[in-house]
């Protein structure tokens, strides 16, 4: 009882007294915020693709990507700066933000209902025009959003953001399960994308406890422009990285194949995503507030990466290995062409954790030209791989193209870490050496188990469960090896 009564009291009291127990809490939290969020995608996803058909679903991704490129293109990293900054939770500060957040929301949506009929001319879809012009009001709407809900995140209280999280997420699926069936049309996923915003700005000014004002500081909009220069050219490179290949699969393929493309990559990134909320949330602000201290940042860094990885590693190596019995059981057979994307994007997660993890790194510490010459790379694979393999190879052609475009900026950044911010040697490849090893034994596992285990039940249950159970033991039994019963002791460099 003393132990639960303890984790209880983990949960719900601030701990204020200890970075580290800070740093879990937020953790949890951002745990149940992703579990429950995908949760609530992956019954979306399962309820709406037997309402509309396919190509909706292609049609939807494009403009949805076109949307989220025209609000990252004009990033200035205002979030990030509340957080990264001293003066972030100051009213002159979030005020500032507030204001610049309203007339970049007013610009960016008057710049999609310039575009949307030049983008759907390109795609020849004329729906896609109509599309635009309707989610043209989330930016708009997004710009009220009260800025001091990102301090929730600097300060470590993010309860609150996490029920605000999942409560506008579930009505705005409600909203398009409800608009679905009654259109039987594409336009309602539209609108129910524009209600959840929608619902998320007033929520925002619910569970936070203040009322920004109009109001520009000069100082202060400086700061968060300087900043975000380094910001803005980061999530350009990035989006490009690591989003070109929705708008190249849709152009050189169909949107039908798209459609099949983004379900079979979402649930292979849907590991990913969990991961990097559950860590990067809680992640980036105790980096930001030991920055100067390079010592602890190496071994918080090394500590979360390695926690990470022993936990991705497993269940994406399952995802993969099973894609095409998960795809099977979960949709209908127009969609079984999804597990190649999904296979492919599983093993990319792994990587992707390292990724998000390494690319915080750098912006905590007020590094971020690393991260934008470690994502230059990876666009450049992007540009190169994308077309070609989707070109000769179809849809494994570019969802492999895109695995490999992430191993060079995994690589990319590994290298920065080492040469520009002088962490050491040993422990970024140990990290490589975690990646490596894991996955190699997961796979002999299943070699060896293929021929007695395979076909023994409906969906390869069984053989799934014998895997699953050997992969967390691989991967778990690998982390105490080298962590230690006590992974988290501070007396361990």
């Amino acid at each position: 009882m003393g132990k639960l009564h303890q984790f209880i009291n983990l949960i719900i009291k601030p701990q204020d007294h200890s970075l580290k127990l800070q740093s879990i809490r937020a953790a949890m939290w951002s745990a149940l915020e992703k579990g429950g969020s995908n949760a609530l995608r992956m019954i979306g996803s399962l309820i709406l693709t037997r309402i509309l058909f396919p190509e909706a679903f292609g049609i939807m991704a494009t403009a949805q990507i076109f949307v989220v490129m025209i609000q990252l293109f004009s990033d200035v990293g205002i979030r990030t700066a509340i957080v990264q900054n001293q003066n972030g939770a100051q009213p002159e500060f979030l005020n500032t933000a507030w204001f610049i957040c309203l007339c970049r929301g007013a610009v960016l949506s008057l710049v999609i209902i310039i575009l949307a009929w030049p983008v759907s001319l390109y795609y020849a879809q004329p729906e896609i025009k109509t599309i635009l012009l309707i989610m043209a009001l989330s930016p708009l709407i997004s710009g009220f959003e009260n800025p001091a809900l990102t301090v929730m995140i600097k300060i470590f209280r993010v309860e609150k953001k996490v029920a605000l999280e999942l409560g506008s997420q579930t009505l705005g699926l409600l909203s398009s399960i409800v608009l679905a069936y009654l259109m039987q049309s594409v336009y309602a996923l539209a609108i129910g994308v524009v209600l959840s915003v929608l619902y998320k700005t007033l929520g925002s000014f619910i569970v936070a406890p203040y009322h920004p004002a109009l109001q520009l500081n000069r100082t202060y909009a400086l700061e968060i422009f300087h900043f975000g220069k380094f910001i803005f050219m980061n999530t350009l490179i990035s989006f490009t990285a690591m989003n070109a290949d929705i708008f190249i699969v849709g152009k050189v393929l169909h949107m039908t194949d798209l459609g099949i493309y983004s379900i079979g990559r979402n649930i292979g990134l849907l590991l990913w995503m969990i991961c990097l909320q559950i860590f990067v949330q809680s992640y980036m602000p105790a980096i930001s507030s030991v920055h100067t201290d390079l010592f602890r940042t190496i071994r918080i860094y090394k500590r979360t990466a390695t926690l990470a990885l022993a936990l991705i590693i497993p269940v994406s190596m399952i995802f993969a290995l099973f894609s095409h019995d998960i795809i099977r059981l979960l949709y209908d057979p127009r969609y079984q062409s999804a597990a190649i994307s999904m296979s492919w994007f599983s093993l990319s997660g792994i990587l992707l954790v390292l990724n998000a993890i390494n690319s915080n790194t750098f912006i905590a510490m007020g590094r971020p030209q690393y991260e934008t010459m470690s994502m230059a790379v990876g666009a450049i694979f992007v540009c190169i791989l994308i077309p070609l393999g989707a070109k000769y190879f179809g849809m494994a052609g570019a969802a492999a193209g895109m695995f490999l475009s992430i191993l060079a900026i995994t690589i990319a950044q590994s290298f920065n870490l080492i040469f520009a911010l002088r962490f050491p040697f040993s422990k970024v490849l140990h990290l490589w050496y975690q990646i490596l090893l894991v996955p190699a034994s997961i796979i002999s596992f299943y070699c060896i188990l293929l021929t007695p285990l395979a076909n023994t039940g409906t969906y390869n249950i069984p053989f799934l469960v014998v895997m699953t159970v050997l992969s967390l033991a691989a991967s778990g039994g690998l982390y105490i090896l080298w962590e230690g019963t006590r992974p988290f002791n501070d007396q361990k460099a």
